[in-house]
Formats: structure tokens, C-alpha cells, sequence
């Protein structure tokens, strides 16, 4: 035992801190992979330095939840140095036994504040609203809206009751994870502190109250003041509803007079007529769509289909139907009616095929259609019901044609909608797939054995999409993502009112200074403005239903094809529930920010004025700041979609594929969210000195045909990107790695990656930094040519713009499958390949698990070793020693690849294994060690993964740009048993050997130059030439071990002999194998399968395959002779 643990009690930390095995084990603790300072680092910062980072680490394990299961992974990581765990023990047992630390009282609230306010818990307190569970999106309001207005709450008594509700939720919750904390903690030190013997109950008890209290605190307050800025929205929204319907009688009057001038006469009536059919077809297929969803009486139902009277006289404001009101109807019919009589619309013809071709003939513009809609008081969302009344009475003309029960063709049903879809792309009403599939489903459409194939698939294909943004890790990445758009917001606005300023001042000599308020808005919406942001989305929400679900509700659905309502959609949303928060949090904050600038612009005081005027969104000065503030928010997010213009429309056309054909583009092309591709590329584009390529000086603002994006936005966002540039250059120039000289080496990881601190981790940024990943590697890039560094090759370099043109992360697209797909036809082979991407696909469907998986790694290690999918028993079917699961399926490489995610116990290992208790696990060659994410917890909450600290082999690869993937393909050794044992081999070995051939003069310099002294052309070369040496003397090595076995114990070889047969039946040229059976069975057999099924027992068969595989060797050499 140290020394210093007999004078721990009644000591502080500071009267330790001169005690030799104290600074030994801080040493060792805070070198250790836990938190790897290097030895340097820790001899410059001294004693004071060391204690320091200790009390600030055990503070943040008493309060963090996250810091104790890192700790616990640590404690029983046996790849860990068995001395540096040790070392943690004896300094927690002695955090245990102190007095007290010794540091001051403000320097230890603020560790404890620091871990507390950092802890996953306590923040999901603050933004759940009090429900302060790591899943609480779910957190949900007491009551809606409008009853919170309607039973009005006296706040300073209703505070203090919701306050205390979100204490209790929050205090049990907190509770429980205290609870949770103290066990990990208890692990911990049971598996580092020998005979340790816990905390008592009464220990736990008053440990867990702690937690609970605080908690509590937090989440009631947050709880409370949730609910007061409810109510407060709640009563403006109340108040406006008044005005709107007061305008909206008014405006039916005025839809009134309209028809009754038009039915003045006979000519007027027939038009009257003709849009009267319409209406009351609309009437009737939306009746019967809200009968089928919620079975009304069918009494009521018909009384809807009777309409004109109500629509041609004035009266209350009756709800036709859902959705409609008797108002909307009559300015709905008006308007429809103005517009027919513009285009000259014919009796019985399609209403969007002929206003979509008086557009194109220039009859009508959008402009001209936007004024009628705005005189008659509707929205666009609202004018666009008028174009579904050509799915109903194409339903009613073929039924009444004969076919049966009013079913259409899809063909029909597809050319409908493609010019609805066609007329909302122009600015003519709000398209809304949702209720047009409703519409749809209701009238009937024939869709035949093959249709129902195809929605089958459509469905599995939406599962599986909506299964991979499941993850928490995916939430936490777009929410990181999305929080430096907010930054990247203000800069870019920053630069456009400049450029605004500077040109106004040009033309007019004005200075509108008022105009930088904009810079703030988008700040604001998040933060003092938060109210009025939420008071915007529920303005959007009552006066825009359909579009306000489709934008803020429908985030699984942004790259899927079937509806929010169906089995599929449902399960979709559900999974997606933190996802769909936090994205609908960002898409608040954007859509207020772009009212908020527009209002300015326009020489408004911002949405705050505005709405201190009893304004809703319908009082906006042109309606094309709603769909421009629609525009903002969708871009923010990258859920924007493309019109048939946009980028040559290839955009367009590859997402309309993706919702038609199931599979194509998620799985053929290897794109499952084309949308996010898009504007993943659109970001790129807008960010990157790329625009100027794309679309030249004079043009590049119109690539993406950008009609919402002006001229300075545009060139805003290049000066953004050229100050994103300049920060990458920053951060990759931390990256470089010097000699003793000063002089740079190379570079410690690579362009997605970072290294903190001398000997620290590498965190793998791809995924977070998304379309940032450009900026990364334009980065590194530029700190390479600066410091003469080796530049990667055109070919490494091409690899690397497609990866981040895609997208780093499993957002992007890979076009694996379309390759194997081909190599399967070309070879006649559809396993293999072919058949592991398969798999890889299939295995999406357990992503939504994966959270559980991690969980499970963090608390064991052992649980986080990436699992050897490679088939060990080639040819051989399932395996003689196997778990329950696996009995039931053939134990393939495909299968293993499709459960790999899947967490696993002692009695169920979903991939193989050698010993029913545990999976085979995959070592890497190069960083040693078994593949795993270091710290599993991390990148399911910040979307972050962690890899140790690159070893000297690894820093050399990093530095002369080469693939660590290419220089150990797993395919280089075709035997798996082989392989697994070569892999193991040289994780242990590799680094270290390679360490000791760089140590001494180059045999093949005639041991006249270092290796440092070499070029970095030559030392790529040396180092490809070392690996490939070892991998061969390694796999020689234990291949000679393997033969001799085969032939002192051929059980005890049997994968080995087993797959060298397999594969020698594979590569045999032919007859060679039927003449070694002949051969060996004296002419009683010919065939191979009837020789080895001839069999006794094991041993016999594994004595017949050696006896062939010798045979066919000496066949092949005396053919070669």
C-alpha cells in the first residue's frame, strides 16, 4: 500500500501534496488514458498543477453522472495499464478519507458548479421544462394553449404549483440518477481498491437526497417559467383571434357580392356553376375522408355535401368540414372563380392543368394570383384546397365511366398531382403530399399486385430511414451542428447589412443604421426573445394548420414516403422524438429571426413592434415574408427542398426518385437522405470559394436558383466561409507536429480529427462538423502547403472532397451496393460482397438500439470491442459451438455484420463466438488493441467518438497522408482464421517493432540514412514496405503454427483446415478437384461433397480435406512444370 494512505485521516489534499507516492499515482493517474496529460505537460505544470486537475476531477465524479461512468469504463478496462488503474484507486480511496481538500471554498463551488450545470441531467432539466430524464423531449404542456387562456392562471399562485410539480417530476428523476451515479461510483472503486467496503445505506440515502434537491430546484424553476410564458402567448393569441375573424366575415361579404355579381347572368352563372361542382366535390371527398379518420353520422355528412346556399348568402362562421370553415369557402370559391375567369376555364376541365398552362403562355402570374387570394383574406395553404377538387371529380369521371368503386389509375392520380406539386413549386398555393395522400386513399387508387409490392417496400424503406436519425448521438451532432449555424448566423449577417448599408448609402446617401438590429435576431429568438419566437410558431400554427404540421411536425418524413399517419410513420416519430425537439427548436428560432429581419428592412421595429399591434402573421406587408421566413427555417435545418430549376433540377429529380422507388437511392446509390445531401452541397457551395467554380463571379448566386436568397445574402455567406476558413487554418495548425528543432513533421490526425493535448485522444469531428467538414480540409490543406508538409495525392485528395461532399457521417451517401451489385453479375456471385451490404442496410433497422449498446460499453468496456464479422468456418454452415441465437440462422459473415449493433450478455452473443460467453473480437494491426469507442457515453450525447491517442506508427501514417484501412485490407488475407490470429499478432507487436526499425540506420539505405532523414515520398514507401513485411513474417509464422497442428492434431485446426479448403475448392482450376477424389478414394467417388459426407466422424473429414488440398497442390505444380 502507498505510503501516503496511512496518514490520510484527519488530512487535507494540500498536507499530501509533498508525499512522493502521491505525486506518483497523480503522476500515473493523470498520464493514464483516462485523461492523458503527457509527462511533459504534467512536469511543467508542477505539483500544484497535478493536485489541482485531481480535486477538479473528483468534484466533477461527486456531481456529473457522465465523469463517473468514464471512471467506472476506466476501472475495468483491461487494456488500461494495470499501474495507472491502481494508482486511481488509492487516490479515490483517499478522496474517500480526507478531512477535506484544502483549495478554498470558491475555487471548489466552482468545480462542483462546473460538473452540476455540465451534468446531462441537470441540462435536460432546463430545456425539457423540469422533466430532466436523458429521453424527456417527451416532456409535454399541461394543458393546451387555448384552456391555459381560457382558465386564466393567477401566476404567483399557479407558479409556485406547476414549479412544484416540476420539482417533484425532476426530483425523482434526479434522484434516480443520483442513485445510478452512486452505484457507478461504488464500482469503480470496488474494482480498483482492494477489500473495499462501500458506502452504508444511510451513506446513499443522504447522497441521493442531494441529488433529488438540486435537481428538483433546477427542473421546478425551469417547469415554472415554461408555464407563464405559455399563458402569456396563450392570451395574445386569444386576442388576435378576435380581429381575424372579424376580418375574415368581412372578407366572405366581399366573396358574396363577387358571386352574386357573377350570377347576374346566364354566362356568369354557368361559370358560377361550374366552380360551384367543384367546391361541392371538394366538400364531399373531405367529408369522406374525415368519416373514414373519425366516423361521423352520416346524417351530418350529407348535410355537408348541400353547400351552394351557404357559400352564395352571408351568415355565421359554421365549420363545413375539417379544415374549412363556411368563410374560407366562399373566398376560397370567389377567388377559384376570378382566376377561371382570367384563363378562360372550360366546363368539366381540370382547374390546375389549366391555371399551370395560362402560367406558362404568360396569361397569369403569381403576383396577379397573389393579390386575388390576399383580396378575398386567405392564405395560400387555404387557396390551395381548390386544386383537390380535381382528385375528387377525377374519381367521380372514371366511376362513372364503370370502373369499380371510383378507383383511379395511378397514372391519373400521379398526373393531378404533379401539377398541384407544379403550381405550389411557382408560388400558387401550398402543396401538402400528407392530405393529398388522404384525398387519395379515400377516392381509391388501383395500384395492382405490383403497387402493393412497392408499398411494401416504400414502407421498410421509411422504417429503416427514419430508424437511422434515431440515435441520440445523431440529435446531439445536429444540435451542435445547428448551435454554430447560430453563430455562423450572426457573422453572415454582420457582412450583409454592411453591404446593404454601404450600398444604400450610395445610392441615397443615407446610412440606415437602424438596420444592424437584424444582427441580433437570431440570437434574440433563442434567448430574451424566446417568447416572442413562440408566440410566432403558434401564430404559424393556428392560421397555417397544414403547412405548420408539415414544417415543424413532419422531420422523419423530410426524406421518407409515407405519411405521419400510418403504422410506419408512427413508429417513425416515435423514435425520432428528441430529434424531432431540438429540430423544431432551431426551426423556431430561424423562422422568427427572418420575420424579424424582414420587418426591419422594411422599416418596421422588428416582430416586436409588429406584434405589439395585435398583428398575426396575416397582417404581415407581403406574404412573401412568411414564405421567405418558411425558406429560412427549413434551410437552417437542411430540410429545403428543390424546385424543377434549381441546380439543373437534379436535386429535385433524385428526391422525387427516392419517394417513388424504394431502395434505389437509399440502397442502390447509397444516399438514404438525398434532401439533406442537397443542402449538405447548397452549404458548401454558399460557404466555400467552390461558388466562383460553380457558377462563376457574375453568376454564382443563381446555382441554386436562390429566387429567396438576394445577391448579398449570397455574397455575405462568402465572406463567412472565407472567415470559417481562417478558423480551420487555426485549428489544424494546433495539429502540426514539431521535432526538437522546431521544425514541422507532420501532423497529428487528420483533417476531421483533433488531438488535444500532447499525448490526448483524438476525437473524430466528421460528424458534428458536417458541411464544416469542407472548411476542415480546406484547413488542412492550406497549414500543409504553409508549413511544407507533405500534400496528399490527387487521388487522396479526390477521395476526400467526395467524403465531404456527401457528408462525413451516416447522412452521406456511399455508392457500395450500386459496385457490388455489378461485381455480383460479373462473377455470379451474390454473397460475398453484395451480400454484406445487404446486411450493412438491414442492420439500420437496430440502430434505435444502439443508445443501449453504448450504455452498456461504457459501464464494460469489453461490451464496446467492435465484434470480428468476418465467417470463421467458411463453407461449414453453422458452428459446432454455438449461443441460442445463433442456432437458428447460418452463422455468416452477412449475418454477423446485420447484428453487430445489438447489445449483448453472457447467454446471448448475437455475432460468433469462440467461447459462448463473449463475441470474437476485432484487433486493430496498426493502433493495437482490440477496435472500440474509447468513451461510448460521449458520443451518444455530444455525437463526438473517441480513439486513444495515436501511437508513433499511426502519428507517421497521419503525416504522410496514407489510409490506415489501406494498408490493412481485410481482404489481404483471405483465410479468416488466419487473419483474426494475424490481427491479434500484430496489435501487440506492430507499433513497437516498427518504433525499434526507425530507431536505427535504414538496411535499405545500406545503413547510411535515418528514416527521418528520408523524403516523405520514401518514407510512404518505407512505411508500406514495413507493414507489408511484418503482415507476411507474422502470417507465415502462424500458418507454419496452424500446419504443424493440422498434422499432430487435426481437431484442434479444424477452422483452419476448413477454411484453406473452402478456399482452395473456390480457386481450383477445373477437373483438378473431381481427379484428387478419384484419386483418394481408389474411383469410388467423383464427386467432392459425397467424399467429405462420406465421413465417419470429424476427424475423418478434416483428414480427407488435407488429403485433397494436398492432392490438387501437387496436380497444380506438376500442370505448371
Amino acid at each position: 500500500m502507498a505510503s501516503y494512505l496511512d496518514n490520510v485521516s484527519g488530512s487535507t489534499i494540500e498536507d499530501l501534496k509533498e508525499n512522493k507516492d502521491f505525486q506518483k499515482d497523480l503522476v500515473r493517474f493523470l498520464s493514464s488514458d483516462r485523461i492523458n496529460f503527457s509527462i511533459d505537460e504534467l512536469r511543467e505544470g508542477g505539483v500544484d498543477f497535478m493536485v489541482d486537475e485531481y480535486v477538479e476531477h473528483m468534484r466533477g465524479q461527486d456531481a456529473n453522472e457522465v465523469t463517473a461512468l468514464r471512471d467506472l469504463s476506466f476501472a475495468k478496462d483491461t487494456t488500461a495499464r494495470e499501474q495507472d488503474r491502481l494508482a486511481f484507486g488509492r487516490l479515490m480511496e483517499t478522496w474517500d478519507k480526507v478531512d477535506g481538500v484544502g483549495t478554498g471554498f470558491i475555487k471548489g463551488a466552482g468545480d462542483y458548479g462546473e460538473a452540476i450545470l455540465t451534468s446531462p441531467a441537470t441540462l435536460a432539466s432546463v430545456f425539457t421544462g423540469g422533466y430532466s430524464k436523458l429521453g424527456a423531449v417527451a416532456a409535454t404542456k399541461a394543458t393546451q394553449l387555448a384552456t391555459r387562456a381560457a382558465v386564466k392562471r393567477i401566476m404567483s399562485k399557479e407558479f409556485a404549483v406547476q414549479a412544484a410539480k416540476g420539482f417533484a417530476t425532476t426530483a425523482v428523476v434526479e434522484g434516480g440518477l443520483t442513485a445510478g451515479q452512486v452505484e457507478v461510483q461504488e464500482s469503480a472503486r470496488e474494482n480498483t481498491i482492494e477489500n473495499y467496503e462501500g458506502m452504508s445505506l444511510g451513506e446513499k440515502a443522504f447522497t441521493i437526497g442531494l441529488g433529488a434537491g438540486f435537481g428538483g430546484t433546477v427542473g421546478g424553476l425551469s417547469r415554472g417559467l415554461s408555464i407563464k410564458q405559455a399563458d402569456q402567448v396563450a392570451e395574445n393569441l386569444m386576442r388576435q383571434s378576435a380581429t381575424i375573424a372579424a376580418d375574415k366575415q368581412a372578407t366572405a361579404k366581399i366573396a358574396v357580392k363577387k358571386l352574386s355579381k357573377f350570377g347576374s347572368t346566364a354566362q356568369g352563372r354557368k361559370k358560377v356553376n361550374n366552380i360551384l361542382n367543384k367546391m361541392n366535390g371538394l366538400v364531399d371527398i373531405l367529408a369522406q375522408r374525415d368519416a373514414k379518420k373519425n366516423p361521423l353520422d352520416p346524417k351530418k355528412v350529407a348535410e355537408g355535401f348541400d353547400i351552394k346556399k351557404n357559400i352564395l348568402t352571408e351568415g355565421p362562421n359554421i365549420n363545413v368540414t375539417t379544415g374549412l370553415s363556411r368563410h374560407t369557402l366562399q373566398g376560397i370559391t370567389a377567388a377559384a372563380l376570378e382566376i377561371a375567369d382570367i384563363i378562360k376555364l372550360k366546363d368539366g376541365e381540370r382547374i390546375s392543368t389549366a391555371l399551370a398552362q395560362a402560367m406558362d403562355d404568360g396569361v397569369i402570374n403569381t403576383k396577379s394570383i397573389d393579390k386575388i387570394i390576399t383580396d378575398y383574406g386567405l392564405t395560400k395553404e387555404e387557396f390551395g384546397y381548390v386544386f383537390l377538387s380535381d382528385l375528387s371529380e377525377a374519381g367521380r369521371t372514371l366511376g362513372a365511366a364503370g370502373q369499380v368503386a371510383k378507383q383511379i389509375k395511378r397514372s391519373e392520380l400521379n398526373e393531378v398531382l404533379d401539377k398541384i406539386e407544379g403550381l405550389s413549386d411557382q408560388g400558387v398555393g401550398v402543396y401538402n403530399d400528407r392530405l393529398a395522400k388522404e384525398v387519395s386513399a379515400t377516392i381509391g387508387v388501383e395500384q395492382g399486385k405490383f403497387g402493393t409490392a412497392v408499398e411494401v417496400l416504400r414502407q421498410a424503406d421509411s422504417a429503416r430511414i427514419a430508424f437511422m436519425t434515431s440515435q441520440i448521438g445523431t440529435t446531439a451532432a445536429n444540435a451542435m451542428f445547428s448551435t454554430a449555424r447560430v453563430g455562423i448566423d450572426v457573422v453572415d449577417e454582420v457582412f450583409r447589412q454592411t453591404l446593404r448599408t454601404g450600398y444604400t448609402f450610395a445610392t441615397t446617401g443615407k446610412i440606415p443604421i437602424s438596420n444592424f438590429r437584424a444582427v441580433t435576431s437570431g440570437l434574440r429568438s433563442m434567448s430574451w426573445n424566446k417568447q416572442d419566437a413562440l408566440m410566432i410558431k403558434e401564430m404559424y400554427k393556428r392560421d397555417f394548420p397544414e403547412e405548420y404540421q408539415k414544417i415543424f411536425y413532419d422531420i422523419n418524413r423530410a426524406e421518407v414516403s409515407v405519411g405521419s399517419d400510418t403504422v410506419v410513420g408512427k413508429i417513425g416519430s416515435f423514435v425520432n422524438l428528441l430529434n424531432s425537439a431540438v429540430d423544431s427548436r432551431f426551426k423556431q428560432a430561424a423562422f422568427y429571426s427572418s420575420l424579424d429581419r424582414q420587418l426591419i428592412e422594411s422599416g418596421e421595429d422588428g416582430l416586436r413592434g409588429f406584434l405589439s399591434k395585435n398583428n398575426s402573421l396575416l397582417d404581415l406587408p407581403d406574404q412573401a415574408m412568411k414564405d421567405k421566413a418558411v425558406y429560412d427555417s427549413l434551410d437552417f435545418v437542411f430540410q429545403k427542398g428543390y424546385k424543377k430549376e434549381d441546380a439543373l433540377g437534379i436535386p429535385r429529380a433524385v428526391i422525387n426518385l427516392h419517394k417513388k422507388a424504394p431502395f434505389v437511392v437509399s440502397g442502390f446509390l447509397g444516399m438514404p437522405f438525398p434532401r439533406y445531401v442537397a443542402n449538405h452541397m447548397e452549404f458548401i457551395n454558399d460557404y466555400t470559394p467552390i461558388a466562383f467554380v460553380t457558377g462563376g463571379r457574375k453568376n454564382f448566386d443563381k446555382v441554386y436558383a436562390g429566387t429567396l436568397k438576394d445577391p448579398t445574402e449570397r455574397i455575405a455567406r462568402q465572406m463567412t466561409g472565407i472567415s470559417l476558413i481562417s478558423g480551420a487554418v487555426y485549428a489544424r495548425a494546433s495539429q502540426v507536429e514539431f521535432d526538437d528543432e522546431g521544425k514541422a513533421i507532420g501532423m497529428k490526425t487528420a483533417f476531421a480529427d483533433m488531438q488535444f493535448g500532447e499525448a490526448g485522444q483524438t476525437k473524430k469531428l466528421g460528424r458534428v462538423a458536417g458541411a464544416l467538414a469542407a472548411h476542415q480540409l480546406l484547413g488542412d490543406l492550406i497549414v500543409r502547403y504553409h508549413y511544407g508538409l507533405p500534400m496528399p495525392k490527387i487521388s487522396e485528395t479526390t477521395r476526400n472532397v467526395l467524403d465531404v461532399a456527401g457528408g462525413l457521417g451516416n447522412m452521406g451517401f456511399d455508392k457500395g451496393l450500386e459496385s457490388d451489385i455489378r461485381k455480383a453479375f460479373d462473377e455470379g456471385d451474390f454473397g460475398g460482397g453484395l451480400g454484406r451490404r445487404v446486411a450493412d442496410i438491414m442492420a439500420t433497422f437496430t440502430y434505435p438500439v444502439t443508445v443501449l449498446k453504448d450504455l452498456q460499453g461504457q459501464i464494460n468496456p469489453e461490451a464496446s470491442y467492435v465484434p470480428y464479422t468476418r465467417n470463421l468456418m467458411l463453407g461449414n454452415g453453422v458452428q459446432e459451438e454455438h449461443n441460442l441465437l445463433a442456432a437458428m440462422f447460418t452463422d455468416t459473415e452477412s449475418i454477423n455484420r446485420l447484428v453487430r449493433f445489438l447489445p449483448e450478455t453472457d447467454l446471448v452473443q448475437y455475432t460468433q463466438s469462440l467461447d459462448s460467453k463473449k463475441s470474437t473480437v476485432l484487433y486493430d494491426p496498426i493502433g493495437g488493441g482490440p477496435v472500440r469507442s474509447r468513451d461510448p457515453i460521449t458520443k451518444q450525447l455530444l455525437g463526438i467518438d473517441t480513439r486513444k491517442a495515436p501511437n508513433t506508427l499511426q502519428k507517421n501514417i497521419n503525416n504522410l497522408n496514407l489510409k490506415e484501412f489501406l494498408l490493412y485490407r481485410k481482404s489481404q488475407i483471405r483465410n479468416p482464421s488466419l487473419d483474426i490470429l494475424v490481427r491479434y499478432g500484430l496489435s501487440k507487436t506492430l507499433n513497437s517493432n516498427f518504433e525499434d526499425y526507425i530507431s536505427k540506420p535504414l538496411k535499405e539505405y545500406d545503413n547510411t540514412m535515418m528514416f527521418s532523414e528520408a523524403s516523405p515520398d520514401e518514407q510512404a514507401m518505407l512505411v508500406k514496405n514495413f507493414i507489408n513485411k511484418e503482415v507476411k513474417a507474422t502470417e507465415t509464422r502462424i500458418e507454419m503454427y496452424f500446419e504443424e497442428l493440422s498434422n499432430r492434431s487435426p481437431r484442434g485446426a479444424a477452422s483452419y483446415i476448413r477454411n484453406v479448403f473452402h478456399l482452395e475448392m473456390q480457386q481450383a482450376k477445373p477437373g483438378v478437384t473431381e481427379r484428387s477424389v478419384n484419386h483418394a478414394s481408389s474411383g469410388k467417388f467423383n464427386s467432392v461433397d459425397d467424399y467429405i459426407n462420406d465421413s465417419e466422424n470429424i476427424t475423418e473429414e478434416l483428414e480427407r480435406k488435407q488429403q485433397i488440398i494436398q492432392l490438387n497442390t501437387l496436380q497444380e505444380q506438376k500442370m505448371n512444370m
